[in-house]
């Protein structure tokens, strides 16, 4: 195949980084709470619905939001944390993805502006991330995401990457079930379940290739 045929999708929350970042997110804006323990018990749950599949992304969504009050200071400070939950196989292929940026883009459920630092890093461009976006009220408290965003609900990689039209072989790695979707594109998309974090067997049984660290992905793209 031709180098320059290829375009190549990022998922963020456990391929870029190592952890869910809302998962995170809740543990910050939990610190002080009795129950914190019971509560991101119940979050975590909601993750793994959700990236399973068994729920819809957007009711696990909806109610992990619900169950946490987060302000821009906890999205701050996760920020900060981050640089350092940076997957280790995507810290050694750094120079990788810095030469190939302009062919790589990020879509995630997570939320656009935890992912802006971590994809500089990376050279992605922020008009190469694609993810959704909070709401907050004027206290700076998350009251929800935009609904109009087709991230914040299943399907809503696959709907992006058809309004962007994208050309050539699509790879889509991801360790979860929206990753998946993006299959129902059509035969020009590899999906490639990422398990160097996290492992789901149901994701897996959708997958092209299953991706041990990244450079079992750059392996792939070097045989296209």
């Amino acid at each position: 195949m031709h180098e320059d045929n290829w375009i190549l999708i990022l998922d963020f929350d456990s391929t870029i980084i190592t952890s869910e970042s809302l998962d995170l997110l809740s543990e910050l804006a939990l610190e002080e709470d009795k129950d914190k323990e019971s509560k991101l018990q119940k979050i975590k749950q909601l993750t793994e619905q959700g990236m399973n599949g068994i729920i819809p992304f957007q009711d696990s969504l909806d109610q992990r939001l619900q169950s946490i009050e987060i302000t821009k200071k906890d999205v701050q400070l996760l920020n900060e944390m981050l640089i350092g939950l940076i997957t280790p196989s995507f810290i050694e292929n750094r120079k990788w993805l810095m030469e190939n940026s302009d062919k790589v883009y990020i879509f995630s459920g997570g939320f656009k502006e935890i992912i802006l630092p971590v994809a500089e890093k990376f050279k992605i461009k922020s008009n190469q991330v694609f993810a959704n976006n909070f709401i907050y009220t004027e206290k700076g408290v998350v009251s929800g995401v935009d609904k109009k965003n087709p991230f914040s609900r299943s399907g809503g990689k696959v709907e992006k990457a058809r309004e962007l039209n994208l050309k050539g072989e699509i790879i889509m790695v991801g360790d979860g079930n929206t990753d998946a979707e993006m299959k129902n594109l059509g035969q020009h998309v590899k999906f490639i379940a990422f398990t160097e974090n996290v492992c789901r067997g149901s994701v897996i049984k959708k997958a092209d290739i299953v991706a041990e660290s990244f450079n079992d992905v750059i392996n792939l793209i070097q045989h296209l």
